[in-house]
């Protein structure tokens, strides 16, 4: 069963290196940038409405498939925040007063429903990439959003399963799983509270959580 897994953290943790060691996967890179990894990658820097950007994905995943002869096993967002950007200057653009936000929240909804509705559904895992910052108001690191996406937890809220890479004690690269003061969650029994990067393997993380979500589909109705 295809699983939903963000991965997030502050800027330069090496989110983009860790999730480029996916096999089988396929970059969505919005960071305004050329995808610098040997990685299956499709680079989008503009935007022009959420009907465009699902068929621009469509078609690169077609043509993924023409040239590895089967769909992407992976398919990774990097990142949400900055196609959340695009999003939204799209929509100031295009709209005026609370219709802006109105339409930031409309596309934001219809590129999560992509997300599960076509991508999950057809089982095709997805890793969402996302950076934060730490807002010294909660004294919490938090994915930036607006409005009531915000409200309910942004990227965090529509997934089961989040680890957050940050730096500890000025150098190491760390990845928590399981710890309550950052935007992470794990529906794994076996894995542990954190760990140093070098350590954590992206490719044995996604097996495990679609073996227990296929574990758990017997109990289904």
């Amino acid at each position: 069963m295809a699983v939903k897994l963000l991965f997030c953290g502050v800027e330069r943790t090496g989110k983009s290196t860790t999730t480029s060691k996916i096999k089988d996967g396929l970059v969505f890179s919005f960071d305004s940038k050329v995808y610098p990894f040997k990685t299956p990658s499709k680079d989008i820097n503009e935007y022009h409405g959420m009907s465009w950007l699902e068929d621009t994905m469509n078609d690169t995943i077609s043509a993924y498939e023409d040239r590895y002869g089967s769909l992407p096993k992976t398919i990774v967002m990097d990142t949400v925040t900055q196609l959340y950007n695009m999003i939204a200057k799209f929509s100031m653009d295009k709209f005026s007063g609370f219709d802006i936000h109105s339409n930031i929240n409309k596309e934001t909804l219809a590129f999560n429903s992509y997300i599960e509705d076509v991508l999950i559904a057809n089982g095709v895992n997805v890793v969402i990439v996302a950076h934060t910052l730490y807002d010294s108001d909660t004294y919490r690191y938090i994915i930036p959003a607006t409005g009531n996406f915000a409200k309910t937890g942004s990227w965090l809220s529509i997934v089961d399963n989040s680890s957050f890479v940050h730096i500890k004690n000025g150098s190491k690269f760390v990845i928590e799983h399981t710890n309550m003061k950052f935007p992470c969650r794990t529906t794994l029994e076996d894995i542990p509270d954190s760990q140093p990067i070098e350590e954590y393997d992206i490719n044995e993380h996604i097996y495990k959580l679609s073996k227990v979500h296929t574990e758990n589909e017997e109990f289904k109705f």
